[in-house]
């Protein structure tokens, strides 16, 4: 974990899929993501690429896609909105919120939580990769479910914040570590959760799959001087 934490930049790529259904509403919302991601730690800049697709979202119950695109810099944030096919410039406030939210995705924060349930988790390896399994249920695992499923709660409250109540029904959590470098290479998250709010129960699955590459081999992040020329202030 030390070496994680000596990380100046990283690229990430990300696939996630997430179900979330609501017996009351008799609906199911199925989302797929796949994102490619580098950022430099220190000082914070971030470029992220990728899309999201709304499986049955469309018109005639086709799937929906939307593209997306993120340039943050340490006083300026540039999103590339697909369904209006227009880059936004955001002001400074809602830079730091999203440099918080993004730190989440570096390796060395991700394996932060695993330190409290270092009991519970299972060691393996192969000839190149130290692989930490952990697996579990229940209250105990509320703190390290809530850290993964925050871009997810999000979404679903519109980034209001509105007290959500969980009952975790299960959670894997594997980590792949580089026996050369310890660095940490893959991440998998696999959750099945309950969230009540106002009386209404969504059920939420998700399962994320992270690899990481390019340790300390990104230099800079530019923002393309014609993205900036053509952005729209918000």
């Amino acid at each position: 974990m030390k070496v994680s934490e000596e990380l100046k930049s990283v690229k990430g790529t990300i696939d996630m899929n997430q179900t979330m259904t609501m017996p009351s509403e008799e609906m199911t919302l199925d989302i797929k993501s796949a994102l490619d991601m580098e950022y430099i730690l220190e000082p914070m800049q971030m470029h992220q690429k990728g899309t999201t697709t709304m499986m049955g979202m469309g018109e005639g119950g086709e799937s929906q896609e939307t593209e997306m695109e993120t340039y943050i810099t340490e006083d300026a944030m540039y999103v590339y909105e697909g369904t209006t096919a227009q880059w936004m410039k955001f002001p400074q406030e809602m830079v730091d919120q999203i440099m918080s939210s993004a730190n989440q995705t570096d390796p060395a924060t991700q394996l932060q939580p695993l330190q409290e349930y270092l009991e519970q988790v299972e060691f393996e390896q192969d000839d190149d990769t130290y692989i930490l399994t952990l697996k579990g249920s229940g209250e105990e695992f509320t703190a390290l479910v809530k850290d993964q499923v925050d871009e997810a709660l999000q979404n679903l409250t519109a980034g209001e914040n509105i007290n959500l109540d969980f009952t975790i029904n299960s959670v894997d959590y594997v980590v792949h570590i580089d026996k050369e470098s310890y660095q940490t290479t893959k991440l998998d998250t696999v959750i099945d959760m309950d969230m009540t709010m106002d009386g209404e129960t969504i059920n939420l699955k998700m399962d994320a799959k992270t690899d990481f590459s390019k340790f300390n081999e990104i230099g800079e992040i530019v923002v393309p001087q014609e993205i900036i020329d053509s952005a729209t202030s918000i």
